[in-house]
C-alpha cells in the first residue's frame, strides 16, 4: 500500500491547519521539556535556556522541511529505501542539533556547566536521536492511519455510487414494464371498447403523472405510493372483464412514512397477476399498512393459490425488483414474504429505521 504523507494529506484547508498547529504545539512541549532536562542536567538556567532557543527551532523547522518534502515526493513507507533513508536523516539532524548545541555551550565559561565537555556532545547527540525518531515514528503513523481513513472513505463512496446507479437502473426497469403493458392493453381495446380505452388513457396519464413528478426520488410518502396504487387498480380494472376491486386498511400513523418509489406498485402488481390466474371471477385486493414500534409492515393480499415457490420474488420479476430496492435502502432492517394464508396469497413488506439515503 502506498500511503498518503501528511504534508500531502494534509496539504489543503482544515486539515493543513490541524497539521501545523500540531506540530507548532508538540515543539513547544518538547522544548519545554527539554528547557526543563537541561536545567537539571546542566545545573544552569541560562545556559538550558540558551541552548532550547538554539536548538529547538532549528529542530522546528527540520522536521518541517522533511514532511514538506515527503508530501511532494511520495513514497512507499515500508520500502526499504525510505527507512534506510528516514535512519540516516535522523542520524545527520541528530548531530548537526549537538554541534549546535555544543557550540552554545562554548560561548560560557568553563564550569558553567556541570557537565563534562566530552559528555555535552555525546549526550546532545543521543537526546536528539531519540527525538526525532520518535518524530519519524509518530509521522509515519499519522500519515499510514490518515491514508487508510481516506482510502476508506475513497471505497465508501465508490461503493455508494455504485449502489446509487443499480439503484437508479431497478427504477428504470420498473415504469417502462407497466406503460408497455398499458399501452399495449389501451391499443387493444380502442376499436372494440373505446370509451374504456379513454377512461384507461386518463387513469394512464394521471398515474405516468405521479411517476414523473417524482422522478429522480428514491422514497416516497406512503400516502403517495397508496394513491398512486388505487390508481393502478383501476387502470387493470378497465383492462380485465373480471370484477377488480379493492380496500385499505391503514394506519394513520403509518402515512407520512417514506418507503421506495413504486413500491406499491410492486405489491399490487403482484396480486393482480395472481388474482388473473385464479378461478374468481370477483376477487377483492386488500391493502393494509401498520405501524409497530419502529418497524411499517405492509401487507396485500388476494384471492387465489400461490403454486410459485418463494423465490419468484428473486427471480428479477417485479418482486425481485422491490426486494432488491429494499436490500440496497433498508440493509438487514427489512424482510419480505409471499405466502399462502387460507384462500389468500399475501405478500408482506416489513422494514425498520429510517432509509439510508443514496441520492
Amino acid at each position: 500500500m502506498i500511503f498518503i504523507p501528511i504534508g500531502q494529506a494534509l496539504s489543503l484547508g482544515e486539515s493543513s491547519a490541524a497539521f501545523w498547529r500540531a506540530q507548532v504545539a508538540g515543539w513547544v512541549v518538547l522544548a519545554t521539556i527539554g528547557f526543563c532536562s537541561r536545567w537539571v542536567v546542566f545545573g544552569n538556567g541560562t545556559v538550558a535556556f540558551w541552548v532550547t532557543i538554539g536548538v529547538e527551532p532549528v529542530a522546528f523547522a527540520m522536521t518541517s522541511a522533511a514532511a514538506v518534502w515527503h508530501g511532494r515526493h511520495p513514497r512507499p513507507y515500508a520500502s526499504i529505501q525510505v527507512l534506510a533513508s528516514s535512519l540516516l536523516l535522523c542520524v545527520a539532524a541528530s548531530a548537526a542539533l549537538a554541534g549546535i548545541a555544543y557550540a552554545i555551550h562554548q560561548l560560557f565559561e568553563p564550569g558553567a556547566v556541570a557537565v563534562s565537555p566530552g559528555e555535552q556532545y555525546r549526550l546532545g547527540f543521543i537526546y536528539y536521536m531519540g527525538l526525532l525518531s520518535i518524530w519519524t515514528l509518530i509521522y509515519f503513523g499519522v500519515s499510514a492511519e490518515l491514508a487508510a481513513r481516506a482510502e476508506r472513505i475513497s471505497k465508501m463512496k465508490a461503493e455508494t455510487r455504485a449502489l446509487r446507479l443499480e439503484l437508479e437502473y431497478l427504477k428504470l426497469q420498473i415504469e417502462p414494464h407497466f406503460l408497455f403493458n398499458a399501452l399495449n392493453t389501451i391499443v387493444v381495446e380502442i376499436a372494440d371498447r373505446p370509451t374504456v380505452a379513454e377512461e384507461m388513457t386518463r387513469g394512464l396519464a394521471s398515474y405516468l403523472r405521479y411517476s414523473l413528478d417524482r422522478r429522480g426520488r428514491g422514497m416516497c410518502r406512503l400516502d403517495e405510493e397508496i394513491e398512486a396504487a388505487e390508481t393502478y387498480i383501476r387502470i387493470q380494472a378497465l383492462r380485465f372483464d373480471k370484477q377488480l376491486a379493492y380496500r385499505c386498511h391503514v394506519d394513520p400513523a403509518s402515512l407520512e412514512l417514506l418507503v421506495p418509489h413504486m413500491t406499491m406498485q410492486g405489491l399490487v402488481e403482484n396480486a393482480i397477476k395472481h388474482g388473473m390466474r385464479s378461478e374468481y371471477d370477483q376477487f377483492l385486493i386488500n391493502i393494509r399498512t401498520r405501524v409497530q414500534g419502529d418497524e411499517l409492515i405492509i401487507e396485500v393480499d388476494n384471492p387465489g393459490e400461490l403454486h410459485a415457490p418463494y423465490d419468484l420474488a428473486r427471480s428479477g420479476g417485479g418482486l425481485g425488483n422491490l426486494c432488491r430496492r429494499l436490500a440496497l435502502r433498508y440493509p438487514e432492517r427489512h424482510t419480505f414474504s409471499l405466502e399462502q394464508r387460507d384462500d389468500k396469497i399475501v405478500a408482506e413488506v416489513r422494514i425498520k429505521g429510517e432509509p439510508l439515503s443514496l441520492l
